[in-house]
């Protein structure tokens, strides 16, 4: 789907895998946020340079800028290259001097911030002895988790640079080839052959790949009051996940293939379900290395994801060494799925299937047209036992991203972390390293589980981390 402009208005109609996500959000269901805690001399932080920063940010990524809006039955984005990039930015900007607790449960359980017209925004909020939370959020059908990273990293690089509030006002200024910077579709760039027999042949493997989704475990979700979302973390010294990473390494396997094994014993260890039927999470693939190269200029903010499964057994595994065989099984799954040549062709027959799925009812959304018809794939091709537990997103090693070496004096970094707004009875698993210290981070609906059921897991993997990283 490529970009037109008609006047000073660029527009394009969003892909299957962005509407896919697009209809949930009018609810507010997957709009991501980005939660950072820093020390830094508090210039660095003052409203105009923030100001500044923020709007180069945006001009470098103009999805951000961007709104959305149904024309002649198509749902589209639409960007008007605004008159002053300042003011337009500082209408998405807020200083507070909120905790993080409470950034993260008003954005959660509160209001939506963000809108069909408002698609970033960004709160800096000040605490005493210099420290500063950076929160900033965007729907997930503008992009994922990585691109709300890269962006933080440029805010902080910005703000801590030697460039002068000056300086930086004349690089907002410079003039802007904006066809060259809007970031066309996944579906527009993907390497895949369009050819009828390809398309037949892919067919063929989608189906063959939904026939292999095997899992039988499913969250006791049991609505008992309204929507109350959670957010736990424990956070391990450098010295012990230096020991963990060894340890995978030395078993070979990495830290995210050792998670995901430990998350279904965790859960066998605590659920009263049959252990017969293998345990099924799903999780998601980077798709940036399958595409057509774009121009230089281009925003890196878009959306470019793949979503797989992975199935393990549920029964627990004969000690230390069955845990690692676990893990190695894990390791052959997730290699298969990312390194297949064909998930392009997966990626886009599935956003074509789950951007059909009926939109949900608001007063304030959109009227929807559906995806161009595809074949009922997904309802023919899976196993009569193809629950998924929930989603697991293992994003890695999160200091390739934020580059400290590239910001100024006096600035550290104390902790970072990222979900979505869930819809009632939500769950994600998440995890990563960040200051050479292995993260691991529990989002859910409190009130949307039979009582103490995920408070069990979250106990149960926190103890199945002690047992075999970091003890064993």
């Amino acid at each position: 789907m490529p970009w037109h402009q008609q006047g000073r208005v660029f527009h394009r109609v969003l892909g299957d895998s962005e509407f896919a996500l697009f209809a949930p959000s009018q609810t507010g269901v997957g709009d991501m946020f980005l939660h950072l805690s820093l020390r830094a001399p508090a210039h660095y932080f003052a409203p105009e340079r923030v100001t500044l920063a923020w709007a180069l940010i945006r001009k470098r990524n103009p999805l951000l800028m961007s709104r959305v809006v149904l024309v002649e039955g198509e749902t589209r984005f639409s960007f008007t290259p605004p008159t002053h990039l300042t003011q337009d930015a500082a209408s998405s900007l807020e200083f507070t001097r909120q905790p993080k607790q409470t950034l993260i449960s008003s954005y959660m359980d509160g209001p939506r911030p963000l809108s069909d017209d408002v698609l970033s925004r960004l709160t800096i909020s000040e605490h005493p002895e210099g420290e500063y939370q950076v929160f900033m959020c965007s729907p997930h059908f503008c992009g994922d988790g990585t691109t709300l990273h890269v962006c933080t990293h440029e805010l902080l690089r910005l703000v801590s640079s030697t460039k002068t509030n000056d300086e930086l006002r004349l690089d907002l200024q410079s003039p802007a080839n904006w066809i060259d910077i809007l970031p066309t579709s996944l579906e527009e760039r993907l390497l895949v052959p369009r050819s009828r027999l390809s398309r037949a042949a892919f067919q063929v493997n989608y189906l063959q790949a939904l026939s292999k989704e095997l899992g039988g475990h499913t969250l006791p979700r049991i609505q008992r009051a309204e929507m109350q979302t959670a957010f736990e973390e424990v956070e391990f010294s450098q010295e012990t996940t230096a020991n963990i990473l060894a340890k995978c390494k030395a078993n070979g396997v990495t830290i995210n293939h050792a998670l995901v094994a430990l998350s279904t014993i965790a859960w066998a260890r605590c659920t009263d379900q049959s252990l017969e039927l293998p345990i099924m999470l799903y999780t998601a693939a980077n798709l940036r290395a399958n595409l057509v190269p774009s121009h230089p200029d281009c925003s890196d903010t878009f959306l470019a994801l793949a979503y797989f499964t992975i199935s393990l057994p549920a029964f627990p595994p004969p000690g230390t060494g069955g845990v690692w065989h676990r893990a190695r099984l894990a390791k052959t799954q997730m290699q298969n799925a990312v390194r297949s040549p064909l998930l392009p062709a997966r990626a886009l027959l599935s956003a074509a299937s789950r951007a059909r799925r009926p939109a949900p009812t608001s007063s304030h959304s959109l009227t929807f047209t559906p995806a161009p018809p595809s074949s009922e794939l997904a309802l023919r091709g899976r196993p009569e036992h193809s629950a998924a537990l929930m989603g697991i997103s293992l994003i890695g090693n999160l200091d390739r991203t934020y580059l400290r070496h590239e910001y100024g004096r006096d600035v550290e970094l104390l902790s970072v972390g990222t979900a979505s707004r869930l819809k009632p009875g939500g769950l994600l698993l998440l995890g990563h390293t960040f200051g050479k210290k292995l993260v691991l981070q529990l989002c859910w609906d409190t009130m949307g589980f039979a009582e103490g059921a995920i408070e069990r897991f979250w106990a149960g993997l926190e103890s199945a981390v002690d047992e075999f990283l970091v003890q064993a």
